[in-house]
């Protein structure tokens, strides 16, 4: 399987919007707490969870990555892949996209230790003899993915053929797994998922997945092509004439 990148600036134009949403996070807790020793330590501990879930991700994601080698030439793969989103300059980052024949996979790997639930999309964690509500829901975010990556490759890429694009979300470690009515499939470890990428139907041809890997690989966020309003001047004051008699 071939690995590609997208551009540079794309990555740095993604990056850009992280570290805004970041500043906002600070300036809230700053707000709340203030300029003290306990402001500060929130904004560290912030950045502290930030950076701890980056590495273990990242980390799942190389392990993932390293076993789709063993997929064809013919397939393309890219790492933390940022696609369009419905909103204007919108991205969104997928851990792994995979394009080969069997169709186009968004990969979502989820490296959470211990037991999970999900019903509706919405998921708990076991802890103790307890299951608590967990705030991010992985399928709904798939879901997501899948929405919004079908919408675009339609519009740059014609005549794919329905249903050719699957949003699953695995767990490599995780120890059990319990998973009803979701909006995407949930495979526990990587084995159940390369068996089911398998057995897809084929529905691309090499000439699709070529324009389907260009189009990702050479994607750019479009300009602003909205005319900025130009100021609408102030009335002239009226000079009033006094009047005669």
């Amino acid at each position: 399987m071939k690995t590609l990148q997208q551009s540079p600036a794309l990555r740095a134009a993604f990056q850009e919007k992280i570290t805004a949403k970041k500043s906002a996070v600070h300036q809230e807790i700053h707000q709340a707490l203030g300029d003290s020793t306990l402001g500060g330590l929130a904004s560290f501990m912030y950045e502290f969870k930030q950076a701890k879930n980056q590495f273990k991700g990242s980390m799942g994601e190389w392990g993932v990555s390293a076993i789709f080698q063993c997929f064809p030439d013919t397939w393309v793969m890219f790492n933390n892949a940022l696609i369009p989103t419905n909103k204007f300059s919108g991205l969104t980052e997928i851990d792994h996209l995979i394009i080969g024949t069997k169709g186009i996979f968004l990969l979502e790997i989820k490296t959470w230790k211990g037991s999970f639930s999900a019903y509706n999309d919405k998921w708990k964690r076991r802890e103790g003899s307890n299951w608590v509500a967990v705030t991010t829901s992985p399928t709904s975010q798939s879901a997501y993915h899948q929405q919004m990556f079908a919408q675009w490759i339609v519009s740059v890429v014609p005549n794919l053929p329905n249903n050719c694009v699957y949003a699953p979300v695995v767990f490599p470690i995780a120890k059990w797994l319990g998973v009803n009515n979701c909006s995407v499939q949930v495979f526990q470890g990587v084995p159940a998922l390369l068996q089911a990428m398998v057995s897809c139907p084929e529905c691309l041809s090499e000439q699709q997945i070529q324009a389907i890997a260009s189009a990702v690989a050479n994607y750019e966020i479009p300009e602003n092509t909205t005319p900025t309003p130009k100021p609408i001047p102030k009335p002239k004051p009226i000079k009033r004439q006094n009047s005669s008699n």
